[in-house]
């Protein structure tokens, strides 16, 4: 039945995040404050620009976003894509894929780094060197794309050089193509070297440091472009920017896919399941569980999730239960809690190397804070658990003997008794009397996995005959 009740709340669990799956842009055709104007899915003239933002780590929903909106502009009537950019790093992978779908764009993408203060670090470095156009504000910065670890750790040695080969030889191709020069963009992986906006520019690694948004259109209007679909020239000036907006399905992946939010979902997921197995019927603790394991899942489809450190937290739960389960001199609590540190500090320490900046790890403080709330909270959970069991539970022969119950199926002599909630087998206890279905009966001892009865009727008889005689 518990199982049943699990799978049934896991249904309905799997059918709230189909509707972030099946989101859909949402048309709009009003328009903002100034030239920025809403994403609709009418066509447009083309001397509109298609803007979007980057602004945080560079993860597989970012890769998602970007290759539906360069097929969409491919698709469409716009000159050219802007792409807003602020990042400290990312996901190597994700990063590759954006790379690809810019160099495969039918119509130039321009890349610019901005506000002031913001970055192309690390993953940022090589979306800005594949663009066409690539320029930056004053005030920003570009580089450091060493590969490290998920949590920022350096790589081993061999595994460093390997990986920073396959990013430098990438990096060159990207120089070839768009006709930069491969030297410093090499060494921003090789030696981690970062550069200023004017420093860029020097080193040929960008086109035009830009005050505005509006100054770099005015700037590379009239610039000819060399894209897939052959030679282009720009006609920027004055141009209409048309936002494209996320669906709700990738809000929804930007926001989860924060580790500290990812870890918190996967706690409360976790101790939701933990409480229901140890207290079945608590639809709530099952409900909460696996929605929010579900939602963990999820989070973690979007991080570099080192399995390991998931494995150690599903141990630390399963301790906790066995904890609760036979409560002694606490073992199994203090190894789950250790299971739990362990595996929260080693949750997205990833076996797969990243480009650094992103900070792909559970904040410390965090995972402190939870374990002590864990352990408290846990403690408490066990402890009433236990009080409750020792009032309501007696043993089997306490509870059944003397327990009044139906027939089921008629005893002649042998059949069957349902007693409260349970259903026995069962025998009258006088021997070769037959009791019909319905009747109500007496349990009057217990042979095993047998109850005898007898007749309530009988029992009422005896008690009058008792009384004449006294």
């Amino acid at each position: 039945m518990n199982v049943i009740r699990i799978v049934t709340i896991a249904a309905f669990a799997a059918s709230i995040l189909s509707l972030f799956a099946s989101s859909m842009t949402f048309a709009d055709h009003s328009t903002d404050k100034g030239e920025i104007k809403k994403f609709t899915s009418d066509g447009y003239f083309v001397t509109n620009i298609l803007k979007v933002e980057i602004d945080g780590a560079i993860q597989p929903s970012t890769a998602s976003y970007m290759d539906r909106l360069v097929k969409h502009s491919n698709d469409s009537n716009y000159q050219a894509i802007l792409i807003e950019l602020n990042t400290p790093g990312g996901m190597l992978e994700p990063t590759r894929s954006i790379v690809m779908d810019i160099l495969m764009s039918n119509i130039p993408v321009i890349t610019y780094v901005t506000p002031s203060g913001a970055r192309a670090g690390s993953a940022g470095t090589f979306i800005v060197a594949a663009s066409h156009i690539a320029a930056m504000s004053p005030g920003t910065n570009i580089g450091a794309a060493t590969p490290v670890g998920a949590s920022g750790e350096d790589l081993e040695e061999t595994m460093k050089s390997k990986i920073s080969q396959d990013a430098t030889a990438l990096l060159r191709s990207i120089a070839e193509q768009r006709n930069r020069e491969a030297g410093p963009l090499e060494n921003t992986v090789l030696t981690s070297a970062s550069y200023t906006s004017e420093e860029a520019l020097e080193l040929g690694i960008i086109d035009l440091v830009a005050e505005s948004t509006s100054q770099l259109l005015e700037e590379i209007s009239g610039i000819d472009i060399v894209t897939s679909n052959g030679l282009v020239t720009l006609d920027t000036s004055g141009a209409s920017l048309i936002e494209f907006e996320k669906t709700l399905l990738e809000k929804f992946l930007d926001a989860i896919g924060n580790p500290n939010i990812t870890f918190i979902l996967l706690t409360i997921g976790s101790i939701g399941l933990t409480l229901e197995f140890l207290q079945p019927g608590i639809l709530v603790g099952a409900f909460v569980g696996i929605l929010g394991l579900s939602l963990a899942f999820v989070g973690l489809g979007q991080l570099p999730v080192n399995w390991l450190g998931l494995a150690l937290i599903a141990a630390s739960f399963i301790l906790f239960y066995f904890e609760a389960q036979a409560p002694g001199i606490g073992l199994y609590m203090i190894g789950g809690l250790i299971s739990f540190v362990l595996g929260g500090f080693l949750l997205f320490g990833g076996m797969t190397p990243d480009l650094p900046g992103s900070s792909f790890s559970v904040n410390t403080w965090l995972i402190g804070g939870t374990s002590t709330v864990l352990a408290i909270s846990m403690l408490l959970s066990i402890k009433a658990i236990a009080e409750a069991s020792g009032r309501s539970e007696k043993p089997i022969s306490a509870k059944t003997l003397g327990a009044l119950g139906v027939v089921r199926t008629k005893l002649d002599p042998q059949g069957t008794v349902q007693v409260g909630s349970e259903l026995w087998s069962a025998e009258s206890y006088e021997g070769a009397i037959e009791i019909e279905i319905g009747e109500e009966v007496v349990v009057k001892q217990i042979d095993g996995l047998k109850i005898l009865v007898s007749k309530t009727q009988d029992i009422e008889s005896n008690k009058n005959e008792e009384e004449e005689r006294e």
